[in-house]
């Protein structure tokens, strides 16, 4: 019996020691961190590019038992003050290393207050612990002098380019980015131009028209392609369906404003399109708040017109039933309608 509770005792110590116990760990130091550059000049042309890799030697662990290096966390930290008082950006990171494109890094430090065109420093450092309730070890900090550029809208573009391929001044947009593009051009009767995905004449797409008579309107990227052309000319809503290969054209004869302070006519206020501004202008005069908003409608059409969006200043182009945008003005004024970037179809009041 005395032999027995020895071993029951033994037995109890050993699991004690197993359950509580923690396998020690050595070999952990701070990282050192390196970058591949120190002066970043940020380019908008190449915003796809790799602009700065951090790379960090990080510590190699030892233990008498089995330890994965996974074990040892990383995060790298930004700052815009060496003593990183106020951490701006903090990244958790399994490799021990990180890259940035020109258009991500630009996105990082515009977000940190840096100002596009001017350069200030920015300051990392990787801190790296064994578990979460220990100490945690700093690397050296690297001081990187970095200059943005002004930030692009994020959009999917056709550009208009002259025959040449030396003017592009216009563009339709695929807006929920399916391969649909429209837009609003304002073009010579029987201009010739191409649809290309860069303001490049070195892009790396290219559209024409199928090299056949009777294929104007089939887009094709081929090196011997026709450029497309319009016999219109004027104002044209265009459209391009880079899944079908095809293109289309509308004539835009009219714009008109419709609402309570006219009687919804179709006819009473129409706009005026501003060439040099590329906008279009109407003079309007209400007593009131435009109970349900307004509409510009296209062509006199009910089911083609510019109204309600989510965002104050811009309008939706409808081809169905939908609101009018909001106008509460009371007075005279002339309403400025902006269709030169497809991205967003936008209004103003002055």
């Amino acid at each position: 019996m005395k032999k027995l509770i020895i071993c029951a005792m033994a037995l109890l110590v050993m699991a004690c020691k197993k359950e509580g116990g923690q396998p020690a760990i050595s070999g952990f130091e701070p990282a050192i961190l390196h970058s591949s550059a120190l002066d970043v000049q940020l380019d908008a042309t190449a915003r796809k590019k790799l602009a700065l890799q951090l790379v960090w030697e990080e510590s190699t662990l030892h233990s008498a038992q089995p330890i994965a290096q996974s074990t040892l966390k990383n995060r790298v930290e930004f700052a815009t003050d060496a003593s990183f008082a106020t951490v701006a950006k903090q990244i958790e990171q399994v490799p021990a290393s990180l890259s940035y494109t020109n258009e991500q890094l630009n996105s990082l430090v515009l977000g940190m207050g840096f100002v596009a065109g001017e350069s200030k420093t920015l300051y990392a450092r990787v801190a790296s612990r064994l578990a979460a309730n220990k100490e945690i070890s700093y690397s050296n900090v690297v001081a990187i002098a970095i200059t943005p550029y002004e930030p692009i809208a994020d959009a999917d573009y056709l550009y208009m380019a002259n025959k040449e391929l030396t003017q592009f001044p216009w563009k339709l947009c695929a807006r929920k980015e399916d391969g649909m593009y429209d837009g609003f051009v304002k073009v010579d009767p029987w201009y010739n131009f191409y649809l290309t995905n860069e303001e490049s004449a070195n892009a790396s797409l290219i559209y024409g028209s199928y090299p056949v008579d009777g294929n104007q309107y089939i887009l094709y990227s081929g090196a011997d392609r026709w450029n497309c052309w319009t016999s219109n000319g004027g104002y044209l809503y265009l459209t391009a369906d880079v899944n079908k290969l095809t293109w289309k054209e509308t004539v835009v004869e009219s714009l008109a404003v419709t609402g309570d302070f006219n009687g919804w006519s179709t006819t009473a206020t129409p706009m005026t399109y501003d060439q040099v501004a590329k906008v279009w202008k109407a003079t309007i005069t209400t007593t009131s708040a435009q109970q349900w908003g307004i509409k510009v409608l296209i062509n006199g059409s009910w089911t083609w017109f510019f109204g309600a969006a989510e965002e104050e200043g811009v309008c939706t182009l409808y081809t169905a039933d939908a609101s009018g945008f909001a106008y509460d003005k009371v007075g005279t004024h002339t309403l400025v309608l902006d269709l030169s970037d497809p991205k967003a179809f936008t209004y103003t009041v002055e």
